[in-house]
């Protein structure tokens, strides 16, 4: 695992897709999952002390994806002692605009008992949270996007995802072009800004299902880090090193507001009338 501020070249103008080879080796995610039970046991996970801070983390599962899908991490995140929510997704393969607002609703109620809230989301889930980031900082604690391209989507996406969203969205009779970048739903889910939200990227260059390359932030925001991990696309979920980077994160101390700049105060002109009845 090592961690990168991104000087990546940017001379091509799409994406690569992923490789067949890196494809083929998504099988290995049960692996990913075994080794959390080999290795795991023996790193010094930081638990929330009993005054320590503990976080509300919102997951949410990635393209066709469920809760479920989740639920590793989630018993991770809750064995650490912090809380947990799922967002009630069965399936990940909605109208995107219809999915933003049912999240930013879940969001709000989470906010309304809780606090600020920390957002995983793994591939489409983090490119949701970072929308929302983008519509409610103020409400978000960090976000953490696990494999999420977030730029040339459709051109760095195995051609078998691209294949199986079009194919859905007809089923549904949704929109031409819905959950592409092509949506008619005015729904622009690429290239969002961070702004002042904590974002932490992890990626993988062993992707099988989204080139990396699309999935690095390249804002250069001070609030946005980049964190390479040995993963593939699905096991990020399961993965040591992925489960690593999320436990330090959630340790860390709560994120200070920024100051809302005051407004000064507002001075009334004195009308001639009342500076000739001064001056008699």
């Amino acid at each position: 695992m090592r961690s990168e501020e991104t000087a990546l070249l940017d001379s091509a103008r799409f994406a690569q897709r992923p490789s067949i080879l890196n494809s083929l080796f998504e099988l290995r995610f049960p692996f990913e999952a075994a080794l959390f039970w080999i290795h795991g046991i023996h790193h010094p996970w930081p638990h929330v002390e009993k005054d320590g801070h503990r976080k509300a983390v919102m997951m949410i599962p990635g393209f066709m994806a469920g809760d479920f899908t989740m639920a590793p991490l989630g018993g991770l995140c809750s064995w650490l002692g912090h809380k947990t929510f799922f967002t009630g997704i069965r399936s990940n393969s909605r109208c995107p605009r219809e999915t933003v607002i049912h999240l930013e609703r879940h969001l709000e109620k989470i906010h309304g008992s809780e606090g600020r809230v920390v957002i995983i989301g793994q591939s489409l889930g983090g490119v949701y949270a970072r929308e929302l980031a983008s519509r409610r900082p103020e409400l978000i604690e960090r976000v953490i996007t696990l494999g999420s391209p977030i730029r040339y989507v459709e051109d760095s996406s195995n051609a078998l995802v691209m294949a199986t969203a079009r194919m859905i969205a007809k089923l549904r009779n949704m929109d031409d072009g819905c959950l592409t970048q092509s949506c008619s739903c005015g729904m622009a889910l690429v290239e969002r800004h961070p702004g002042d939200v904590p974002t932490t990227v992890v990626y993988s260059r062993t992707d099988g299902v989204v080139h990396w390359g699309s999935c690095v932030d390249k804002s250069g925001a001070k609030t946005v880090e980049n964190i390479e991990v040995m993963a593939s696309h699905v096991g990020m979920g399961v993965n040591m090193d992925v489960f690593r980077v999320i436990a330090d994160r959630l340790a860390a101390a709560p994120r200070v507001s920024m100051p809302r700049p005051t407004t000064p105060p507002v001075v009334r002109p004195i009308r001639r009338q009342e500076q000739l009845s001064q001056h008699p």
